[in-house]
Formats: structure tokens, sequence, C-alpha cells
């Protein structure tokens, strides 16, 4: 995900190690932070770049886990208004030096003494925290048991497609996109996350529910888990407008 914001006074160097294309307008951007750098599953990071003279600034959330030290992962969706954006999509280059926060930042993350099981709801690019959390789990918490719940526009913009297939493979995790345009060459579930796809699926009303993405589909989560039956407690969303 990515929001505009103020200037934070902290920011620290760090430098751009790679760039790919991972869907038709999702790039992914791996920055060399050093090992000192902390963060936890699903956090973001402030990012300023120098663009006329002027530092602009968006956050962008972490999909790469703490495990990795010395680098940071971020995913990108294109976005023609958004200038930090942009300069990501069109003029970065592996070798540039941009700033950042010190450490990882927000209340929206997943450690393994939280809970002992974990539901993750995203729609289009607001997935990224939540592939954090999902490659942190499979990558060393096998106690907990974890689904995630994928909505995306179009199927070739499906995010990690390959990566999030292989970790469904594991005996504690479930992952199941829907594609809400239709599509000759999509054989999976298709529609928006709706509630009776939430009812079909036997939700453990004992986990704990993250949620990321528009206004729109925090308010409309926030409804179906609480008709549910899962207490307001339970429900862990990350507001990005």
């Amino acid at each position: 995900m990515n929001h505009a914001v103020a200037v934070p006074p902290d920011l620290i160097p760090a430098t751009i190690a790679e760039i790919r294309q991972e869907t038709p307008r999702v790039k992914s951007v791996r920055l060399a932070v050093g090992e000192g750098f902390r963060f936890r599953p699903g956090q973001w990071i402030d990012l300023a770049v120098n663009i006329g003279g002027e530092t602009v600034v968006a956050g962008y959330s972490i999909v790469s886990t703490p495990a990795t030290r010395g680098t940071i992962q971020l995913a990108v969706k294109s976005a023609e208004h958004h200038p930090v954006t942009r300069y990501l999509h069109e003029m970065a280059r592996p070798g540039d030096t941009v700033r950042i926060s010190p450490s990882g930042q927000g209340n929206f993350y997943f450690e393994p003494d939280m809970a002992d099981k974990v539901v993750l709801l995203g729609a289009g690019i607001g997935v990224t925290p939540l592939v954090g959390i999902l490659r942190s789990i499979h990558e060393q918490m096998p106690e907990v048991r974890a689904t995630l719940l994928y909505s995306v526009t179009e199927s070739n913009e499906i995010l990690f497609w390959d990566e999030l297939e292989r970790m469904g493979l594991a005996p504690n995790i479930r992952c199941v996109i829907t594609v809400t345009r239709e599509a000759e060459d999509w054989q999976g579930h298709t529609g928006r996350i709706s509630h009776d796809l939430l009812r079909a699926m036997n939700l453990p009303p004992d986990a704990l529910y993250y949620y990321c993405g528009s206004r729109e589909f925090i308010e409309d989560m926030t409804v179906m888990l609480e008709e549910l039956g899962i207490e307001k407690g339970r429900l862990v969303f990350e507001k990005w407008w």
C-alpha cells in the first residue's frame, strides 16, 4: 500500500538494490537498509525522494520478512498522480539512494505470541502487508494456522502468484484467490469477497482477522465479519486513505 504523508525528521539513507516488474502494474523494490534495521511482519515505512528540488514522501508496506537481514522488499502499484510512486516506477534505478524510516512503522503487524490462528483478507494492492505476515508464518511459525483470502480485479495482477500457491501447500496455510472480472483463463473463485464466500470458508471465530484495502473494502469487511459473529477485539485493519 502507499500513502502520502508529511516529511518525517528522522529518515535514514537506503540504497535501491533491485527493481522487478511483478505484474503489469506492480513493481517490487528491494532496498539495502543495513543489518540494524528492524521491523515486524506487516509494518510499513516512509520513503522519501527528491524530485525537482522538493522532498516528497509516501508510506509503503514491507512485503519481506524480518528474517532477511540487511534488505527489505516493497511492492508498489503504479499511480500517475502519486509523485513517489511515479519515481519508483519510471525513474528509479538500482544504486539510487532514497531515505526511509529508521524502523518499521504502525500497529498493523503479527507476531507468533499474538494468536495461533490468523485470517488475512486483502483486496488489490492492499494484500502487501498480508504477504509480509504470511511469508513470516510460512518461514518461522509452523504452529500458526493461516488463511489468506485475496481479491484482485484480473488474474494477471495477482501479486506473487506462484509463491502464494507454494505457501498454500504447507499444512498450516490456506490461500484462496478470487478474481472480480470474468476471464476465460481463470478457473478459480470469481467475484468480490462476499458474505457467502466468508461463510463457505468456515473460518475460525477465534482467529485474529487482518484486512487491508480501500476505504470501501475496510468498511465492508468490518460489517461482514461482525455479522459472522467475530468479536471486534479480533479485527485488525490498515487504513490507507
